[in-house]
């Protein structure tokens, strides 16, 4: 698991590497600095530079990138608020470091009171306002910002855009759009949600030099690398049969909703499930059924017959539907509940004290909404406080469907999901990611495993379809194969 910090975590680690490891701070922004230059070196030409300085440590790091700069060769210049703004220690004998060195400065006013000042320039650096912003960029803040955004320039932004608030991803005002974002010791939460991610550009995060302990620790948010989501994976032996892979039950279809439950559990078979029945209604007729499926009708269910059971794509809220869903509830088999059978909850007080066995809950916000009886608006504000405050009332691993997906147990971490795109956003993509949850439950992986591999597998198979199809032709069929790929990738190359 990597660790995603907060503003508030992040200072934390600082203060422990300065008074614990007896680290200076002025070695850590200088080790900052040292990152971002590296990483505009990699990515840029030399080009004439305007460097963007705040009077915080920020604009310390923007100080030093810009000596660094100099000293490689390139035309740089620092645009700052003016003589005699204080700065922070470390942030001021950097100022004069760079000073020293030669480093071309001018006040910020040149630019506010000529617009198009910097489209002389090649490249910007941002270093104006740091992690520890919050609310709206006003006053020079904001009408520099909005020169550096008109300018059309490549910006490379110093451990956040400006604008964008580290712990929520939140922009309210204007804020810088980066092409590339140096972080700093772990990745920040502002930058994997939107609108902030996409205002971060490329990210690039860098240790700069922070023990190993202090970035190892806990954190609130985590997400996986490429290579921790492969080590997931179910592993498959040689001598073994379908039973080995687990049973799965797909409970839902209705009229008019027939092909939900069969994507989901198509899903299921391309992450390596054994076997898997759909649960129809009686008289339910699929218009055609995959020759791999199987299918049983309600009467004749029996929960222990699976490893794990998938209810809700396609149900619709019909009272026979709700009858079996509190059935459901009721058995020990770990559990996937989607779709309508979330409806369904959602008109019931205290559902959740009726729930027995482990469950995964997949809400998209309108679905959260209707559970949490709030606005879809109060949702996607609240988001991260809400579903690590619900996942611990219901007791369940709640999925969070949005653009950018989480994941919560009843107790630790959230999880944050990196893959994933636009793409997605069609009907029968969440019935495509119960299947894949499903399935990796009935393979016998824990509900938060499976959760969360499930989001990271649908969302790379996504990454992948859009990659050969474009995000505005993808349907949810398209995940199906590129599934099978995505883990046939991990299991050959150790990452996904």
């Amino acid at each position: 698991m990597q660790p995603v910090v907060t503003a508030g975590e992040m200072k934390a680690i600082d203060r422990r590497a300065i008074e614990d490891y007896k680290i200076p701070g002025i070695i850590l922004m200088e080790h900052a600095a040292q990152a971002v230059a590296g990483a505009v070196r990699e990515r840029f030409a030399p080009v004439r530079t305007a460097v963007f300085a705040g009077t915080g440590n920020n604009g310390g790091d923007g100080w030093a990138v810009a000596r660094l700069l100099l000293a490689a060769g390139w035309e740089v210049t620092v645009f700052h608020p003016g003589p005699g703004t204080e700065l922070p220690p470390d942030a001021a004998a950097n100022k004069e470091m760079a000073l020293g060195f030669g480093v071309p400065d001018r006040p910020w006013d040149e630019v506010l009171q000529a617009p198009g000042l910097i489209k002389d320039y090649g490249l910007i650096i941002d270093a104006l306002l740091g992690t520890g912003f919050r609310g709206t960029v006003t006053g020079d803040y904001a009408r520099l910002i909005t020169e550096i955004n008109g300018s059309g320039l490549p910006v490379t932004a110093v451990d956040i855009p400006s604008g964008v608030e580290a712990d929520t991803g939140g922009i309210s005002g204007p804020a810088v759009r980066a092409r590339l974002t140096v972080t700093f010791g772990r990745p920040k939460v502002g930058l994997m949600l939107f609108p902030g991610r996409e205002a971060a550009g490329e990210v690039v995060v860098d240790t700069i030099g922070l023990p190993g302990p202090l970035l190892a620790g806990p954190a609130s948010f985590y997400t996986l690398d490429p290579e921790e989501a492969a080590a997931l994976l179910p592993p498959r032996i040689s001598d073994s049969h379908k039973g080995n892979y687990g049973r799965l039950l797909v409970v839902g279809g209705s009229p008019g909703l027939t092909g939900a439950p069969v994507l989901a559990g198509l899903a299921a078979l391309r992450c390596g499930t054994g076997l898997v029945t759909l649960g129809l209604r009686e008289g339910l007729a699929l218009p055609e059924k995959p020759p791999e499926l199987m299918t049983t009708r309600w009467p004749a269910l029996r929960w222990e017959d699976f490893q794990a059971v998938v209810m809700g794509p396609g149900l619709s809220r019909a009272a026979d539907g709700k009858e079996l869903l509190w059935r459901l509830l009721a058995a020990e088999q770990p559990k996937v509940l989607d779709a309508d059978a979330l409806n369904l909850l959602a008109g019931e007080e205290g559902w959740w004290q009726q729930l027995q066995g482990p469950a995964v809950l997949t809400p998209h916000l309108g679905e959260m909404a209707r559970l949490c009886r709030v606005s879809p608006d109060t949702v996607r504000a609240e988001r991260l406080d809400l579903v690590r405050e619900k996942a611990r009332q219901w007791g369940v691993v709640l999925v969070l469907k949005d653009a950018v997906t989480l994941v919560a147990p009843p107790e630790g971490a959230v999880y944050i999901n990196p893959t994933g795109n636009s793409g997605l956003a069609t009907g029968g993509t969440g019935d495509v990611l119960a299947g894949v949850i499903g399935g990796l439950l009935a393979q016998g992986l824990s509900p938060e495993k499976a959760a969360v591999l499930g989001v990271y597998l649908h969302g790379a198979a996504g990454d992948l379809a859009v990659a050969q199809l474009g995000a505005a032709g993808m349907i949810a069929g398209d995940l199906l194969q590129r599934l099978a790929l995505v883990i046939k990738r991990g299991t050959e190359c150790g990452k996904i």
